[in-house]
């Protein structure tokens, strides 16, 4: 089976958040899946079937090293990229089919525009987290599958040292640690160890929230955001109602042929 390696949401090669894609050539069970991504041992791969003849239309699946997600932003932008990139592809919309619905994926230059749902964000006394992890928080609210806390400063963000026992023992999928940026609208950074990530580079589902959330808060459609893992990853927000867009760029890394 093809497979690649993908770089989302970055500018140059190793940072944003390397992906694998896989495309699939026949009919894999779950488990079949998940040894899979756990080979590769990224925090994500996506799995792809093509639905039409022309290859604008595809079923999507991630998969972490531990478990199938319902979203991942970074692993649907690399998907994109290795069709358009490695498969030439010539649609300039590709549309997939996933269990958050039908996501499309516009190619404008060398950039990348995702269509996501918005995640509604619900706030949440800070009150009764742990301490470890909330010592330093101004705010806090639910976020769809994550948990969110906001912080003073992007500074506090970059120094933020996660307990992962703490935040693996949240009931949510990951944290979402975030503050208002000094040279971008947005920092954050996302820890999901309850799925075998301890912290992801770039998290474009984490975003659908984020949007939601400084949205209100700053009174903008039209936001900047950088996430401050080790590789780092920009992100630039289009809030349109119930739905975001998501905008960034990719780079293939490798390609080459799955031997299963």
């Amino acid at each position: 089976m093809k497979s690649f390696i993908v770089d989302a949401f970055c500018d140059q090669p190793f940072s944003g958040n390397p992906a694998a894609v896989v495309l699939q050539n026949r009919a894999l069970s779950d488990v079949e899946l998940q040894n899979i991504a756990a080979e590769f041992n990224l925090s994500e791969t996506a799995f792809l079937q093509p639905l039409d003849a022309a290859g604008e239309r595809w079923h999507l699946r991630w998969f972490t090293p531990q478990a199938e997600v319902a979203l991942c932003g970074h692993a649907t932008l690399a998907s994109a990229h290795a069709l358009w990139d490695q498969c030439q592809i010539e649609a300039d919309t590709l549309v997939f089919d996933t269990l958050s619905g039908t996501l499309r994926v516009r190619r404008d230059g060398e950039q990348m525009e995702m269509d996501f749902p918005i995640c509604t964000t619900r706030a949440r006394p800070v009150e009764g987290w742990p301490r470890a992890l909330s010592a330093r928080a101004i705010a806090a609210a639910e976020a769809g599958e994550d948990l969110l806390l906001e912080l003073p400063s992007e500074a506090a963000v970059r120094e933020f040292v996660a307990d992962i026992p703490a935040i693996a023992a949240l009931p949510a999928r990951g944290l979402i640690v975030t503050a208002a940026g000094d040279e971008v609208d947005i920092v954050s950074r996302f820890f999901a160890p309850a799925v075998g990530i301890d912290e992801d580079p770039v998290t474009g589902s984490a975003h659908c929230a984020l949007a939601h959330y400084w949205q209100a808060k700053l009174g903008r459609e039209v936001l900047r955001a950088r996430q401050l893992s080790r590789r780092g990853g920009c992100v630039d927000i289009v809030v349109r109602g119930e739905r975001v867009g998501l905008r960034g760029r990719a780079l293939s890394v490798l390609a080459g042929e799955l031997f299963y």
